[in-house]
């Protein structure tokens, strides 16, 4: 079985899009209802002590269905999730996405500060989500360190969780995480079980495709969401020719 159980949504959207990584209300409902079937919910606060029975749920770029679709499922379900956000879209569409012209909405202030009233953790996913790995040191410390201020400065609490966008990491933004005082950062995606790394904590990612829940809980399924992430990787590069900054 695959460890750590901690899954990654980008999206809980009941209008289709062109994207692979986001699932409908149905899907992202009978997930739930799997796991807690099965295992028992985590504390969001402390992954690195995630016990093999236990799982986590956490949400990449902060987008509106998370708040409009994930958000009353889980609070019926009474499981609070970890979201990251993207700060410079903050309540704009996520025109830094390679979203084929379907884009989507970001959360906005509001809604944010909801989640976090409502005991969600809110962690950081940069400042304009460009990937950090082939970066200057001072421009990765920027997107880690003004996100993380931010933040803080909306909610009111202490952001020490940081998710990496696209999932690449790199020393140097381990480096400057460190600088800037976050304790977390995910990345990557989950295997076998091994020892749990603060700044490199895997995940198992979610698609529109995944039709058997159960499978993902398994070794070899690894093969087939590394296959469906390859998409994802382009990113940065649609970013770079079309100069997505901000």
């Amino acid at each position: 079985m695959r460890y750590p159980l901690i899954f990654n949504i980008h999206n809980v959207s009941r209008i289709p899009y062109l994207a692979g990584n986001w699932l409908f209300p149905w899907q992202f409902e009978r997930l739930l209802k799997f796991l807690k079937e099965r295992f028992k919910f985590g504390d969001p606060k402390e992954p690195l002590r995630l016990s093999n029975d236990e799982f986590l749920i956490t949400f990449d770029d902060g987008l509106i269905g998370v708040y409009e679709n994930a958000y009353p499922i889980m609070e019926g379900m009474g499981i609070k999730g970890i979201v990251f956000i993207v700060v410079d879209y903050i309540g704009r569409r996520n025109l830094w996405d390679a979203h084929f012209l379907t884009p989507v909405y970001h959360m906005d202030k509001g809604e944010i500060l909801e989640l976090s009233r409502k005991g969600w953790i809110i962690g950081s996913h940069g400042k304009t989500h460009r990937s950090l790995k082939g970066l200057k040191f001072e421009e990765v410390l920027r997107e880690v360190d003004y996100s993380k201020k931010y933040l803080e400065d909306l909610t009111g609490r202490e952001v020490f969780m940081f998710s990496y966008p696209f999932g690449i990491y790199s020393p140097l933004a381990e480096k400057a995480l460190y600088m800037a005082g976050y304790k977390l950062a995910f990345c990557g995606i989950s295997e076998r079980r091994k020892k749990l790394e603060r700044f490199r904590i895997p995940r198992i990612p979610t698609f529109i495709t995944d039709l058997f829940v159960n499978l993902k809980i398994m070794d070899f399924y690894t093969i087939f969401d590394k296959a469906f992430s390859l998409p994802s990787r382009l990113t940065p590069i649609y970013q770079k020719i079309l100069g997505k900054r901000s």
